[in-house]
C-alpha cells in the first residue's frame, strides 16, 4: 500500500522552480548590465580615439599651414581657434553679412590694399580656410607673381579653367601638399586682374573645383586666360555663390 504523499513535496517543488526562475532572471539582468557596461566602455574608447585622431589632424594642419600662410599673415595657422586668431589678428572682425550657417567669417583689410577672409567652422570655431583678395596692377604683373609663387610653393600640381566661379570664368593654379592645398584664382576683366589666394584642406579645394566646373587647361590654351564679359560681371552674385566660391574683387 502506497504511503500518502506529503503536502510539503509540491510546495518544495514550486519553491525550487521559483528559485530557479529567479536565478535565471538575475543572471539575465546581470548579463544585460555587463553587456551594456561593455558597450558603454567601447563607446567611450571610440569617442576618445576620435578625439585623439581629431587632435592629431589639427596639429598636422597647423604645422603644415605655417609654411603656406603668406608672410604678411605670419602667426596665422589653419586649425587655430577663433580666440587665438583674435590674438594674432586683432583687426579681423566678424562679417555681419554672413548667411552661411556652417561658417563664421572674419575679415581684415591689409595696408597694401588686400583683403583677408578668415573662414571658421561654426561648430568648433577653428580656422578652416583662408582667402587673400587683391588686384594685380596690370596683366604684366602676372608672370612675376607666378614666379614668386613657384619659388614659394614649388611647381603647380594643377592648372584649371573654371567657367562658373560665381557666374564668371577664372583660371586657377593649385599647389597640393600633404593635407592642405594652396590655390590662386585669377579673374580677368576690363584689362584688370583680380587675384584670390585660397588656402584650405585639399578636400575643400577639390569641392570648389568641382562646383566651378573646372577642367585641366590644354597646353594650347595655357597662355590664353579666360576673360569675363561685361554682362557676366553685371550679374548679381547669389548668396549661394558667395558662400561657395571666392568673392570677386572689383
Amino acid at each position: 500500500m502506497a504511503s500518502p504523499r506529503s503536502p510539503l513535496v509540491p510546495a518544495l517543488t514550486f519553491l525550487g522552480f521559483a528559485l530557479l526562475i529567479a536565478g535565471v532572471v538575475v543572471y539575465l539582468r546581470l548579463s544585460d548590465a555587463a553587456q551594456e557596461d561593455a558597450r558603454h566602455r567601447a563607446d567611450e574608447r571610440h569617442a576618445a580615439e576620435q578625439r585623439a585622431s581629431a587632435e592629431r589632424l589639427i596639429e598636422r594642419v597647423r604645422e603644415e599651414s605655417v609654411a603656406l600662410v603668406p608672410g604678411a599673415l605670419r602667426g596665422v595657422q589653419l586649425g587655430m581657434t577663433e580666440r587665438e586668431l583674435q590674438t594674432v589678428r586683432q583687426r579681423a572682425v566678424r562679417d555681419p553679412r554672413n548667411r552661411d550657417p556652417n561658417m563664421v567669417f572674419r575679415t581684415e583689410d591689409l595696408p597694401n590694399g588686400a583683403s583677408v577672409v578668415y573662414g571658421l567652422d561654426a561648430r568648433s570655431l577653428r580656422l578652416v580656410q583662408l582667402q587673400v583678395l587683391s588686384l594685380l596692377p596690370s596683366a604684366d604683373a602676372l608672370a612675376p607673381h607666378l614666379t614668386a609663387m613657384n619659388e614659394t610653393y614649388g611647381r603647380p600640381t594643377g592648372y584649371w579653367d573654371c567657367p562658373d566661379t560665381g557666374g564668371v570664368p577664372t583660371r586657377r593654379f593649385t599647389w597640393r601638399k600633404s593635407t592642405l592645398t594652396v590655390m590662386d584664382v585669377f579673374l580677368f576683366y576690363r584689362g584688370r586682374v583680380s587675384l584670390t589666394l585660397y588656402l584650405a584642406p585639399s578636400e575643400t579645394i577639390g569641392a570648389s573645383l568641382q562646383r566651378s566646373q573646372c577642367r585641366p587647361v590644354p597646353a594650347a590654351d595655357f597662355e590664353r586666360f579666360p576673360v569675363a564679359t561685361e554682362a557676366q560681371m553685371a550679374q548679381p552674385v547669389t548668396a549661394a555663390q558667395q558662400q561657395a566660391e571666392p568673392p570677386r574683387v572689383r
